[in-house]
């Protein structure tokens, strides 16, 4: 190096040794940050070229998802699952593109994106998996379905065209495709399986620590396995047992009873007409009704069961017959009493044993007004019925038109035989879409109670039990009340009464609370043939623990039975895991009366109150339409919130006030 350089080197190096200490800081910091910015540019340029190509992997495979979905849609089951092998395939190939990433597992920030990102695309993975076992399922059901009707390939169109195809097939061909879809349960069962494990996988990632756009990528997946995974809990249990219900190996036998609420009883109405009906391979086989009175009469030769104690005072009877064995409010309790006594007299009357009862419905009157809305008019022996006559042209022609045209007694309800056989003939030959239109109407029905179900089977008994169609008592939260009426000897008074049902909770002086449940009736009818004064044994039900204090209104018997108008006692009973107080009483046409109960409220329920929050079920009784139920519920403490809400007018007391209806059973939640 030549000196005068040399020189100029040294001169510079002392330079910046004298050069202010902030200067040297400066320059210090500066290449400091170059190493840094290096070294960042270094992990990061990877780590964003990499994960731009992660991205539209797994758009990709998003965007095949949602192919899928619409060919799902459409019943193209076998082309959606080549779409989710797609995704599946994308998913793959960007988690072996993140996976050259690894390397920089350890650097902060970026380290937990990569491992955060490869499970979110392992995750991703197991559920187009799974979503493709499903479709298989699906596809495997479908084409079954196809072969069946000897199409070539799979379906394609919607559930109702699938649904029509079913309909069109015959015996033998239902058997297979029943065949199909009970080898199938496995399956879905393994999906369903696999579908929660990629949900827990998805809920257990950190989305705070991947790149948003992966995330929005693959967030959707999210609420669509929720949506499949609710889907397979509420098939896979009918898939398990449809084929069985429908008569698949093994026929099955079902007794149906038409409960007349216009004569109304415990579980929503008397028993007046019986069906059988046989089901084999998803058609029905058989059906057959008639008469109770045509297995009551033959029984009456021999020994019977006691009947309950108001069923012997207020109608005069010692036999306790199938037509009266619904005394329980508990559907789960009278159905089996109701299989019991038509096994006993079927057998007497009929001089063989009945056949195995694999299930028993009730239906009421409202159901009949609804069916014939779907069918339209019906003429059954010269007679037309519509949803507006047919309870009442029913009424008349098994009371009294039977005589005027020489029907005998025993065969006077052989009308409402033929007008079901004609029912289900129309049902059977209308357009699956109209038919899947119906099962609205079936759906409300079975919520209000006008249908009830109680199955053999008891995996398809708690899952009819958890959808609340088998009229069970629901467990007592805190506070129940249910209001059960027995038409006893009033013929069918009950569509001229109206009844409300009020629900009171009063402070007493010393801190307790008591309860008071009136009913009030309003008998807006007159005499005639159908109508009468009303005589009713009404039961309330109330949490265990509840005191009886007073009634009021109750009565020995009506004004013919007892001139002397004497007031009637309570009958309390522990049952239900519940007690019940029960009184008569007896209303004249044009009147209104009411009868009330009043008890110290059980312990449990004044623990709830105290504890700052109360629940209350009221239970609506089968069979009834939307009696009134008013609440004035006064706890002694400010009520903060409720659901639901009472009016803002009665806001910021202790009093819970509300109006409504039973319709369908009323729940209330009150905070303190």
């Amino acid at each position: 190096m030549p000196h005068s350089a040399h020189n100029f080197l040294k001169a510079r190096s002392a330079a910046v040794r004298r050069a202010h200490p902030a200067v040297r800081g400066a320059v210090i910091a500066f290449v400091i940050l170059a190493a840094v910015v290096g070294v960042t540019v270094l992990f990061v340029a990877p780590f964003w070229y990499v994960g731009e190509r992660v991205y539209a992997r797994a758009e990709r495979g998003r965007q095949e998802l949602d192919a899928a979905q619409n060919l799902a849609s459409s019943l193209q089951f076998n082309e959606a699952s080549g779409q989710v092998a797609a995704a599946e395939q994308d998913f793959t190939a960007a988690r072996e593109e993140l996976s050259s990433l690894r390397l920089l597992a350890g650097v902060p920030f970026i380290g937990p994106h990569v491992i955060a990102g490869d499970r979110l695309l392992a995750s991703g993975i197991s559920a187009s998996h799974a979503v493709g076992d499903v479709l298989g399922i699906a596809d495997s059901m479908t084409s079954a379905l196809a072969s069946a009707q000897g199409l070539t390939g799979a379906l394609t169109g919607s559930l109702p065209d699938a649904a029509r195809l079913f309909k069109d097939l015959s015996p033998e061909q239902k058997r297979k495709v029943l065949a199909a879809f009970a080898d199938g349960v496995p399956a879905m069962r393994d999906a369903q399986e696999k579908i929660d494990a990629a949900i827990a996988a998805f809920d257990a990632i950190p989305q705070d620590q991947i790149a948003a756009p992966l995330v929005e990528s693959l967030r959707p997946m999210r609420p669509k396995l929720t949506a499949i995974r609710e889907a397979l809990a509420l098939l896979l249990p009918v898939a398990e047992k449809a084929p069985s219900v429908l008569g698949y190996p093994d026929a099955r036998h079902y007794l149906f009873f038409f409960q007349n609420d216009t004569e109304l009883r415990p579980t929503g109405g008397f028993l007046g007409v019986y069906g059988l009906a046989t089901v084999k391979d998803a058609n029905l086989a058989d059906i057959v009704t008639d008469d109770v009175y045509a297995l009551d009469g033959p029984a009456d030769a021999g020994p019977r069961p006691v009947p309950p104690a108001p069923i012997q005072k207020y109608i005069g009877v010692t036999k306790w017959f199938l037509r009266d064995a619904n005394w329980s409010p508990d559907f789960t309790v009278s159905s089996r009493q109701m299989a019991q006594f038509f096994a006993q007299e079927y057998a007497v009357a009929k001089r063989t044993e009945a056949p195995p009862i694999d299930g028993l419905v009730t239906i009421d009157t409202e159901v009949a007004r609804d069916v014939l809305r779907i069918t339209g008019p019906i003429t059954v022996q010269g007679k037309t019925f519509d949803a507006d006559n047919v309870v009442d042209e029913l009424e008349f022609a098994v009371e009294k038109g039977f005589v005027q045209q020489g029907v005998a007694l025993q065969a006077r309800k052989g009308i409402v035989g033929e007008l079901v056989k004609q029912v289900i003939g129309n049902l059977e030959s209308m357009p699956i879409d109209k038919l899947l239109g119906a099962l609205d109407v079936l759906k409300r029905n079975l919520a209000e109670k006008h249908v009830l179900i109680a199955m053999r089977d008891p995996d398809i008994e708690s899952a009819i039990l958890d959808k609340d169609w088998g009229g069970k008592f629901k467990p007592v939260r805190d506070d129940f009340i249910s209001v059960i009426d027995a038409n006893l000897g009033s013929l069918k008074t009950d569509p001229s009464v109206r009844r409300s049902v009020a629900y009171s909770i009063t402070m007493q002086k010393d801190g307790s609370r008591v309860g008071t449940v009136a009913i009030t009736y309003a008998h807006q009818g007159r005499f005639d043939w159908k109508t009468t004064r009303y005589r009713t044994y009404a039961r309330v039900y109330v949490p265990s623990g509840s005191r009886f204090l007073s009634v009021s209104g109750a009565m020995e018997n009506d004004k013919i039975k007892d001139p002397g108008h004497h007031a009637g006692t309570v009958d309390v009973v522990d049952e239900l895991q519940r007690v019940s107080f029960g009184a008569f009483i007896s209303i004249e046409p044009g009147d209104t009366k009411t009868l009330s109960f009043s008890f110290a409220l059980a312990p449990s329920v004044e623990k709830a109150i105290n504890s700052g929050t109360y629940r209350l079920d009221v239970e609506k009784q089968p069979g009834t339409v939307a009696h009134g139920l008013t609440l004035d519920l006064d706890f002694g403490k400010k009520v903060t919130s409720a659901d639901p809400q009472e009016d803002r007018k009665y806001w910021g007391d202790t009093h819970y006030q509300m109006e409504t209806d039973l319709r369908i059973d009323r729940a209330f939640t009150i905070g303190f």
